[in-house]
């Protein structure tokens, strides 16, 4: 049987973080997914919170803390510092994250011709984050063949005032198409593949020069070039380099539909320091596990090819999701129950959660189903109010918490980070136990 201070169940931006946070304290960590998790089809930037009124990511923070139920409430205060952690760790892998919460947020370009508010983002994306000069020119550039982005669809839609927001926008908007080597006249080349070969030095090259010269005989003056976020994945740093060398104008990337080459080098980025402080990781089947009559979680089990693996655990995070990130699962009578350990889930009623208006203003109560917490994260029952654990050995982290609309708030990557440093801490207890003592961490936990 296995062993591991702490079990994690998920393998997104919370379960990782909290995995390196707990690692980096000195505790045994195992990490078990079904699946990828959200940074294979997010953008890659750092959504922390977007808020009518709200400014900047601080403001949007503040007032998101103030609506009852909301996790910010709990773990706000943990999301300054646990983004600082998230830039070290990523540096590591050549991965910088531009932008301050204090900074104002500002609308960059999407593939579909939209714009977006955004603070925190990769420096492949930084560009986009600039006021816009009288007299600069955005060019929207694409690879013939590529299927994700429509140079010349998604120009026309930002040449529209109505796709940004105030007056701040470029004054022209341009579109061109080049015919990158070795792909010429396909019609089905996706983000993967450009950004494998990107990897290449002498294929990075040839396709650099040939987007320079077509930039080159388009526009003249000042500027700013939009490319599908595929400029590399493991040699990443190198291709936005000689991309900043060798194009004539200013270089930002534009996140694609999935799979997010931008998600995936995060994704890699955190496993590999993960990897460095000895922390495990497995992917690719569901896990489970049962609350003793203790009232802990002792051991988590999943399929293997000949028998069950289990893994024996002190402490146990659950981060694997919400309704999208199947964290919760529904019932033929339209309730919600929780995947891994079957804990009841706030804001799922037994008749009526799939019933309400879609449309509503305020949202439908689906988008803020979750476990609900007290203020270690541990799971208690809706509308408790005693608060009493239902899984003293138990935390929840990311969108898997009760209370938030990640979608509509743009906070999931705010809340993932800062509830996985709060967990790190919940956990700790006052002392880490190392590999050979799982037991002693579990009981550290319970006290916590």
């Amino acid at each position: 049987m296995a062993r591991a201070d702490v079990g994690i169940v998920g393998a997104g931006l919370a379960g990782l973080t909290t995995a390196i946070g707990l690692a980096e304290a000195g505790a045994s960590v195992h990490v078990l997914a079904a699946g990828h998790a959200a940074t294979h089809w997010a953008p890659g930037t750092i959504d922390v919170g977007v808020a009518p009124g709200a400014a900047t990511p601080a403001a949007a923070i503040e007032l998101l803390r103030r609506r009852p139920g909301h996790p910010y409430a709990i773990v706000a205060g943990d999301l300054a510092p646990a983004l600082s952690d998230l830039r070290r760790v990523l540096r590591a892998s050549g991965i910088e994250l531009v932008g301050e919460l204090t900074d104002e947020l500002r609308p960059i370009p999407t593939a579909i011709g939209a714009t977006r508010l955004a603070r925190v983002v990769p420096d492949s994306m930084a560009a986009a984050l600039g006021t816009w000069a009288a007299d600069e020119t955005l060019v929207v550039c694409s690879p013939a063949g590529f299927r994700d982005l429509w140079a010349e669809a998604a120009a026309a839609s930002l040449r529209r005032p109505s796709s940004w927001r105030g007056d701040d926008r470029p004054v022209r908007v341009e579109a061109v198409t080049v015919e990158l080597p070795g792909v010429a006249g396909r019609r089905n080349v996706n983000g993967l593949e450009l950004a494998t070969a990107f990897d290449d030095p002498g294929w990075r090259d040839a396709a650099l020069d040939a987007i320079a010269r077509v930039l080159d005989a388009r526009v003249r003056g000042p500027g700013r070039v939009a490319l599908p976020a595929v400029l590399g994945l493991a040699d990443h740093p190198a291709v936005l380099a000689a991309a900043r060398a060798r194009l004539p104008l200013v270089p930002f990337e534009v996140a694609l539909v999935p799979p997010s080459v931008p998600g995936i080098r995060m994704y890699r980025a955190l496993r590999a320091a993960l990897r460095l402080l000895g922390g495990r990781i497995q992917i690719g089947e569901a896990v489970s596990g049962t609350i003793d009559a203790d009232g802990r979680v002792a051991r988590l089990v999943a399929p293997a090819a000949a028998r069950e693996f289990v893994l024996s655990v002190g402490a146990v995070v659950l981060a694997t999701g919400g309704i999208v990130g199947g964290g919760l699962v529904g019932r033929p009578d339209g309730s919600l129950v929780e995947a891994v350990l079957g804990l009841p889930v706030d804001g799922a009623s037994p008749n009526g959660a799939l019933d309400d208006d879609p449309f509503a203003a305020a949202g439908h109560p689906l988008e803020a189903a979750g476990i609900a917490t007290d203020s270690a994260l541990r799971p208690i029952a809706a509308g408790d109010a005693a608060g009493r654990p239902l899984a003293a050995n138990v935390r929840i982290v990311g969108s898997l918490l009760a209370g938030q609309r990640y979608l509509r708030e743009r906070c999931g990557d705010g809340v993932a980070i800062a509830s996985a440093r709060a967990a790190v801490r919940s956990l700790r207890g006052g002392a880490v136990a190392g590999p050979e003592r799982a037991d002693h961490f579990g009981a550290a936990a319970v006290e916590a």
